[in-house]
């Protein structure tokens, strides 16, 4: 499978319930107390050695990602259980045969605030030196007045032409079709709305020769994550609502810049395919691989974490047949 992952293997890791990482005592990295990107707060920790568990890296660096915080009381989360998105989505993209970022559940036990760690991407054990360009930066090269605290010309045609010349001058390390194609199907699968400009860039050579996308991150957006109790039994029982979840869903994208609309989630996977065929046959395979009793066995060890704003029963069966219906819907648009 056509990937950008220059990630280390890392596909054996696992964390268990009693094994969840306490980052009060993790020495922040360089300045990077609280960080600048998103809508949640994060901050950029270092991994102490020796780690706490086997499936952290020693010295490694870790983005800390807490729940998003309410406008109207200040410091109360406004989803306080989001969190656990983020290592779902980790965990789907496995299912898939995706390359992710590795999220792990974790605390600060100073202040009680659960959330994830987000193991960084780039500057592994005997990696080579690298630099990163954020997707903001190049929208922002090659569109005249491009809003990047908004981005409503966020679009795909710029992106997939950023591939194509990267492709054509023997600089990129990877298929881009393949690339964009398993991203927007990661997408729609787990109902991610957020993958702004912010949310994908470019991982280059220090000597800028050969450059990559990074892989898939930031994926936290998604699975019903804002739905409370009351909506989502509502929603298993009445499919009309249901659907009109569904078909509200949107990539954070447009096709091109002066597309009316964003792109649908589902049916935005099958007008990618229809441009470029050669990636559906990896889709299907990467959807229809795995069996439901893998996720459902996933999502069930989650709520045996005894943490702040835990996984709950009700949670885990919902975000099951969210992902079900959306993998249903995703391969029958892709096989008509």
């Amino acid at each position: 499978m056509a990937q950008a992952c220059d990630l280390i293997d890392r596909s054996d890791i696992d964390q268990k319930a009693n094994q969840i990482v306490d980052i009060s005592g993790w020495p922040i990295y360089g300045d990077y107390e609280v960080f600048p990107e998103g809508a949640r707060d994060k901050s950029l920790r270092i991994s102490p050695n020796p780690s706490p568990y086997s499936f952290c890296l020693s010295g490694h660096r870790y983005l800390f990602k807490e729940a998003i915080k309410s406008a109207r009381n200040p410091g109360q989360p406004r989803h306080p259980d989001q969190y656990w998105a983020e290592l779902i989505a980790f965990r789907i993209g496995r299912l898939m045969g995706l390359t992710l970022p590795p999220v792990f559940i974790a605390i600060d036990s100073s202040r009680e605030e659960p959330g994830t760690i987000s193991e960084w991407f780039m500057d592994y054990p005997q990696s080579k030196d690298e630099r990163y360009s954020a997707g903001g930066d190049f929208m922002q090269r090659h569109i005249s007045e491009y809003d990047r605290q908004k981005g409503r010309q966020h679009n795909l045609s710029k992106i997939l032409a950023l591939g194509r010349r990267l492709a054509q001058r023997n600089q990129l390390t990877h298929d881009w079709q393949s690339y964009w194609g398993f991203c927007l199907c990661f997408d729609a699968l787990i109902g991610n709305t957020d993958r702004h400009q912010e949310n994908w860039g470019v991982i280059w050579s220090s000597d800028d020769s050969r450059a990559r996308f990074t892989p898939y991150f930031d994926n936290g957006t998604s699975l019903g994550h804002e739905l409370q109790s009351k909506k989502m039994q509502n929603m298993m029982h009445n499919p009309h609502e249901f659907d009109a979840y569904l078909t509200r869903g949107k990539h954070q994208m447009r096709w091109s810049k002066n597309a009316p609309n964003r792109l649908p989630l589902i049916e935005g996977v099958a007008s990618y395919c229809s441009r470029y065929p050669k990636v559906k046959p990896a889709l299907i395979e990467s959807l229809s691989g795995w069996k439901e009793e893998a996720l459902e066995t996933i999502l069930q060890s989650f709520t045996r974490f005894d943490i702040p704003q835990p996984f709950t029963q009700q949670r885990a069966e919902f975000v099951a047949y969210l992902t079900l219906k959306r993998r249903e819907r995703l391969l029958r648009a892709l096989e008509n």
